[in-house]
């Protein structure tokens, strides 16, 4: 479980029905909720996702997400239950200077209210603060919520070939 100061560091996102969420800075410990979020969500968004029907995260691959050297990785939870995670944000460096890579996972139950846009706009803002002046975005071109959410930040495509789209968001 993550330790109270990190609780305290939380941002608050109320979405569009009025739920209250709080995102805070991933710990290593939250692997286990993590896992628990990836087995609850379809395959279908698993896919959206990595580009990949991938079950869920190796503890390594955990401990690069949660490694803030290798970026910042966020979850978010209902604010009455705060170990139950509800979605994943990542924002890890590229080997472009200046240059985050964005991707999001939002539980199935929790999507289409609001909380993948407001999770982006924390996410541009975790970013600035980081030193970057862009966000790069590989989405699967049939991934429509999160083109929509993405062009609500003014994305603009930096290459359109095959099934998925690299996007730019410049901050």
């Amino acid at each position: 479980m993550p330790d109270a100061s990190r609780r305290d560091d939380a941002h608050s996102i109320t979405l569009t029905d009025g739920t209250a969420t709080r995102t805070r800075q991933a710990a290593p410990a939250d692997l286990v909720p993590v896992q628990e979020l990836h087995r609850r969500c379809s395959l279908g968004s698993r896919a959206l996702r990595y580009h990949a029907g991938r079950s869920g995260l190796s503890p390594a691959e955990w401990r690069q997400l949660s490694s803030p050297e290798r970026g910042t990785t966020l979850v978010t939870a209902p604010a009455e239950r705060t170990g139950h995670i509800i979605a994943m944000t990542n924002v890890m460096h590229t080997d472009q200077q200046g240059v985050g890579e964005l991707a999001i996972l939002v539980e199935d139950a929790w999507q289409a209210r609001g909380l993948g846009t407001a999770l982006a706009e924390h996410a541009a803002t975790v970013a600035r603060r980081a030193g970057h002046y862009a966000l790069a975005a590989a989405v699967a071109v049939g991934n429509k919520p999160m083109l929509h959410v993405l062009e609500k930040l003014d994305a603009t495509a930096v290459d359109a070939a095959g099934p998925v789209l690299d996007l730019r968001i410049l901050l």
